[in-house]
């Protein structure tokens, strides 16, 4: 073997050890100080409730904890952004809903964008809306409240947390497969929407599981239909909405995200972590109690998931013109 080729090899050798040795640093010293997990919503949100079930599991074994630090504002864009611009080492990261994949289009000039300044590092959790009703509303499934809307047009008011929120859009998107025409009056969040439709100034919403299921289960709230593909094992009695609309279907979902460029194998155990806390059974009950199920995904596969939830909902903003407020 000529000079050159010793060289070579010795060349490979070093930077193979050097790859070899950056994953197995990676993997000892991470994390140096508390991991954040930025939740870009209100603490008591479904959101922020996901991230702290998820915090313990996922920091299992290490030396610091993983923190929430709920860091509202601008709708989202306040927390999502610190997180956009933090370093990708894996010390910040954002637990976010849904409404990641909606923000770009219903709220223009946005200070990052959704898929190509993050790291789509697990998808969490995912779980139907449930349409609700106040008890004294004439309709008691989706089928009459169909036929009623279509016999009063324009004169059933429906609440949501707000103007180009998932839960608005996901409505919207009833209305256009249904062919009816609700009137929607959007609130400050899902608290204040949900307490009016309890209090019966409002009928209907579509509603978030977490929110909407201690009413229900209390009498206070008529739940109508769910919006995901099959029925949900916490509301197994309420029909989905395919059940009517073949085909509908709307769900929410809970996602962890990084800022663009983590390292792959910080990446891959980022993922292997969150991925198992969903499946722990303590975990796993408190989520099915929530209305939300544990999903194990790869980054790739969550990646190309909220890409096609960005097309998704692009679609129907474009056809309700929502827009935040």
């Amino acid at each position: 073997m000529d000079r050159n080729q010793l060289g070579r090899r010795a060349l490979l050798t070093a930077a193979s050890a050097a790859l070899s040795g950056s994953a197995h640093a990676q993997g000892q010293d991470f994390p140096q100080r508390p991991v954040r997990l930025v939740v870009p919503s209100p603490a008591g949100g479904p959101t922020d409730a996901i991230a702290r079930l998820v915090a313990p599991a996922l920091a299992e074994g290490w030396v610091h904890p993983a923190v929430v630090d709920n860091r509202v504002g601008g709708t989202g864009v306040v927390g999502s952004q610190a997180v956009a611009r933090a370093a990708p080492d894996g010390h910040t990261l954002l637990v976010n809903a849904s409404m990641h994949a909606i923000i770009p289009s219903v709220m223009p000039n946005l200070p990052f964008r959704v898929v190509e300044d993050f790291t789509a590092v697990a998808l969490l959790a995912t779980g139907p809306y449930v349409l609700v009703a106040h008890p004294s509303f004439r309709a008691c499934t989706l089928p009459e409240l169909i036929a009623l809307a279509k016999s009063r047009p324009g004169q059933i008011d429906y609440a949501s947390p707000g103007n180009g929120t998932g839960n608005h859009l996901a409505s919207e998107l009833f209305k256009a497969r249904a062919g009816i025409d609700l009137v929607h009056v959007p609130y400050a969040g899902a608290a204040p929407a949900t307490t009016d439709v309890v209090g019966g100034t409002v009928p209907l919403m579509l509603n978030n599981m977490i929110s909407a299921i201690p009413h229900i289960e209390a009498g206070r709230l008529r739940a109508l239909a769910v919006t995901g593909p099959g029925r949900s094992p916490a509301l197994p009695d309420t029909p989905t909405f395919a059940e009517t609309l073949p085909g509908f279907e709307a769900i929410t979902w809970y996602g962890m995200f990084g800022p663009a460029g983590l390292p792959p194998p910080l990446l891959a155990e980022l993922n292997r972590r969150a991925n198992a806390a969903g499946q722990g059974e303590a975990v796993k009950a408190r989520l099915a109690a929530l209305g939300v199920e544990p999903v194990a995904e790869t980054p790739e596969a969550f990646r190309r998931f909220v890409e096609a939830e960005v097309l998704k909902w692009a679609e129907v903003a474009r056809l309700s013109n929502a827009r935040l407020d």
